[in-house]
Formats: structure tokens, C-alpha cells, sequence
């Protein structure tokens, strides 16, 4: 996810033919603190809650109580076609094998990021190095049990490089779909980007966060929905990401966790912007689930998990809630 230099600390902070829709928000009443209302089926569509776990992070149990799949960030691709996961420590991944199996989690794999996605270039370039990867990520996936790989080039440059990164999703998504593994990717939604061409992974999360003045609004993220669904990727594999950070747009660029930014400001769940600081309170998030589960997206993402509260201020628990249809929108 973003890693950038400057946004380093920002991280520590089915066919394609299927027509696309238009999207609209769920109706809100004229009271600014009143949350969206839905009409749901009797039989509510499959809805993941991703939640994205970073090496340098510790492991909370109680994330497993909110979440349908965890991301582990992240293995680097080397250019001659190696997996670099010396960054993954033994200790996270026996945690991470004991909630699956104890809580039935999905448990996934994430490859490159800001900084660890110098490796995909010269890689992709040659079938035979691609090959190799492929070889050497499958054989991994099989033996720590994973139910899929999360691939994060940030970013191919031009379009010989893009076609470079299509190629190693097609050929991925072959040699895992006999395995019976996910492949997903993360996705700027920059409409300079082949978009359309990412519709050949099993998911697409959205990452519609870091956009514009305001970071991470309501009205962006129905803006990057409506992109992806224009270039034909269906509803159902686009995953919305959403952020448990905020930050400001310009220099210096000052970040804050959603849980400091609770301790620090306590503001009330309708707010999103403290001292400059843009952010998705429990209202905006409310409204981005609702509006996931209305237009049928295939779930909700989120950048990262450590950046949560665990007290009854959660974003996880409240968008778990409403994807469980425990907590009406």
C-alpha cells in the first residue's frame, strides 16, 4: 500500500463485458448525523472484510472477531524472479496460521508495496523470469497454507510496463486457479491506468484514499467505484478501501492513526477533519459500507489495521456490523 518516502510515515502509517451501472449514495435523511437506509435482499450477497496486517505492525488477535481475510504486508519480487519474504518473521506467521485456523479466516500474502516494488519491472519483463516467480510464489502459497496472494506494483511506468504487470496477473491467476487460490490486486484508480485490464484478477481492491484535497471522502469513493465499473470490471470483485489514517494534502505532510486522532481530539463520529487533518470518521465509513453493500461491491478493505481503535470508537467493528448485517444501515 503507501509506503511513499514522503507518505513513509503516511504508512506507518463474471465477464468484463457485464455492463457497468451508475452509481448513486444510499438515502440520507436531512439530519447531518442520521446514517444511510438500505433495502437489503432476504439473502444477503457475499461481503469480505479485508483488513491489511504490515510486517512491522504487531499482531491483535481481536482483529479475527471483525475480519473475513487478512492481508499479510509484504514479500518483495527480485528482478531475477526470487520472492524475498525475509521481512515476514516466524512468529507472525504462526499467529496468523492459528487464526485461521481458529477464527476460519482467509490468510493472504501481499507482494511489493511503495518502496519493494522496484523488483517488478526487470521480473515481468521476461517470460522466463515471470515463470519463475510464478513457480517460486506458488510453492510458498502451498506451504504456508495461504488462500491467495495480493499483488501491490505501485507503480508500472508506461505501457510496455503494464502490459508486463498483466501478463504476471493472467499467468498467476492460471497457475492459482488450479490450486484454488485468490489473486487480488491493489489499484489506484488513476483513469490514465488500463484499468479495464485488471479485471482478469479474482479482486480488485479500490484504493480510494490519498485522492484529491480531501483524502478520502464519501463522494471520492463513489467516484472510484463508477470508474472501475465504467471500464466493465463487475461489481463483485471491486473492493472498496477505505483508510484508518488521515492526513493533510500538502507540505509538510502531517499524518495521525485514526486511534490518535481519537485520543488526541476525541471528535464526534460525524466529523472528518481536525487541525487540518483529513480522515474517515465512524459516520463516513458507516456511509461507505452502506454504499458498498447497496451497489453489490464485493466488500470493504482496509488500510491498516493497527491504525484502529478497539474500543466502541472502531472502524473495523463497525464495518464488520454492517457487513454481517448486525448493525442496520
Amino acid at each position: 500500500m503507501k509506503l511513499i518516502p514522503l507518505l513513509l510515515t503516511l504508512a506507518l502509517l463474471t465477464s468484463c463485458g457485464e455492463s457497468a451501472r451508475s452509481l448513486t449514495p444510499p438515502a440520507v435523511d436531512s439530519n447531518p448525523t442520521a446514517l444511510p437506509t438500505l433495502t437489503m435482499n432476504s439473502v444477503p450477497a457475499p461481503f469480505d472484510v479485508i483488513g491489511y496486517f504490515p510486517d512491522y505492525r504487531e499482531l491483535n488477535p481481536v482483529w479475527a472477531d471483525s475480519l473475513t481475510d487478512i492481508i499479510y504486508f509484504s514479500a518483495e519480487p527480485h528482478a531475477d524472479g526470487t520472492l524475498d519474504t525475509s521481512r515476514l518473521s516466524k512468529e507472525s506467521w504462526q499467529s496468523l496460521q492459528q487464526l485461521k485456523v481458529e477464527r476460519g479466516l482467509r490468510l493472504h500474502l501481499s507482494i511489493g508495496g511503495w518502496e519493494r516494488s522496484t523488483g517488478f519491472a526487470p521480473m515481468t519483463a521476461d517470460l522466463l523470469t515471470r515463470q519463475k516467480f510464478i513457480g517460486a510464489l506458488t510453492e510458498f502459497a502451498l506451504a504456508h497454507h495461504l488462500d491467495g496472494v495480493d499483488f501491490d506494483w505501485e507503480f508500472p511506468n508506461g505501457k510496455a510496463e503494464f502490459k508486463d504487470y498483466i501478463s504476471l496477473l493472467t499467468e498467476t491467476k492460471a497457475a492459482f486457479a488450479r490450486q484454488n487460490l485468490l489473486v487480488s490486486v491493489a489499484l489506484t484508480p488513476d483513469p490514465n491506468f488500463p484499468l479495464a485490464d485488471f479485471a482478469v484478477v479474482d479482486r480488485v481492491h479500490l484504493m480510494s484514499y490519498d485522492r484529491a484535497a480531501k483524502h478520502a471522502t464519501f463522494e471520492q469513493a463513489m467516484k472510484d467505484a463508477q470508474l472501475l465499473l465504467d471500464v466493465g470490471i463487475p461489481a463483485a470483485r471491486i473492493i472498496l478501501g477505505v483508510p484508518f489514517y488521515g492526513r493533510n494534502t500538502s507540505p509538510p505532510y502531517k499524518v495521525l492513526s485514526y486511534e490518535e486522532i481519537m485520543r488526541r481530539y476525541s471528535p464526534p463520529p460525524t466529523v472528518d477533519e481536525v487541525d487540518g487533518i483529513y480522515f474517515n470518521g465512524l459516520n463516513t465509513i458507516q456511509n461507505k459500507v452502506c454504499f458498498a453493500l447497496e451497489e453489490e461491491l464485493g466488500g470493504v478493505m482496509v488500510w491498516e489495521l493497527a491504525h484502529d481503535t478497539t474500543d466502541s470508537n472502531s472502524l473495523l467493528q463497525r464495518i464488520y456490523a454492517l457487513a454481517k448485517r448486525k448493525h442496520p444501515c
